[in-house]
């Protein structure tokens, strides 16, 4: 499967996948809304900058998927604390995540560029998750 994935542009996601620094991305897990194409490994990873840039430009495959929790036996701070290397949080994006009651932790390697692929935005009403698709007709113009 693929996944569209919306990077934090301010805390420069974007050139750190591409150095090579950041090979690790974080996303909210809430079982009540369980994904209909859970992330395995081998899937690609496909990066739009922000929500305002239409042109994927960057490819990843997934490696590894961790299912965290936070609770007193599961200190998620710590964790990611302990992973800051993979991941590169900026000081807010460590304060907004660290207080989830759930996470998923995305592995991926490989990161490379690839030719530019335009996406079609009006197509994705929400914005605020990863976007799983087959095909790239189901999200270019």
């Amino acid at each position: 499967m693929n996944h569209l994935v919306f990077l934090d542009v301010q805390a420069g996601e974007l050139e750190k996948i591409l150095s090579g620094v950041k090979t690790m991305l974080i996303k909210e897990f809430d079982p009540a809304l369980t994904p209909t194409q859970p992330l395995n490994p081998g899937d690609s990873l496909y990066f739009l900058r922000s929500t305002n840039e239409c042109a994927l430009r960057v490819k990843a495959t997934v490696v590894r998927v961790l299912f965290l929790t936070n609770r007193p036996d599961e200190n998620l701070s710590q964790t990611l604390k302990e992973i800051q290397p993979k991941l590169q949080f900026t000081e807010e994006q460590f304060d907004h995540w660290s207080v989830k009651k759930q996470v998923l932790l995305i592995e991926f390697e490989a990161a490379q560029k690839i030719p530019v692929i335009k996406v079609a935005s009006e197509k994705f009403k929400d914005q605020s998750s990863w976007i799983a698709f087959e095909t790239f007709k189901t999200i270019t113009e």
